[in-house]
């Protein structure tokens, strides 16, 4: 939890908007250059609705965000 909160910190530091933190899963609003140059770009389907997102690790803990 504390490292959690932690890399919370370090992203709002960095000037990044943190959305939500659960589950060691931090999601976004808008990434950095350097976040989008270390992404893997996830896609899902759920309910037929396609939904893509990126996502990087960052001190052990995932960071995601939306693509639109």
């Amino acid at each position: 939890m504390t490292n959690n909160i932690n890399v919370v910190t370090a992203l709002r530091l960095r000037g990044i908007k943190v959305l939500s933190s659960k589950n060691k899963v931090i999601h976004i609003d808008r990434p950095t250059k350097d976040f989008k140059a270390m992404a893997v770009d996830i896609i899902e389907n759920i309910k037929g609705i396609r939904r893509r997102s990126c996502v990087v690790q960052f001190h052990g803990v995932t960071v995601r965000w939306n693509e639109e």
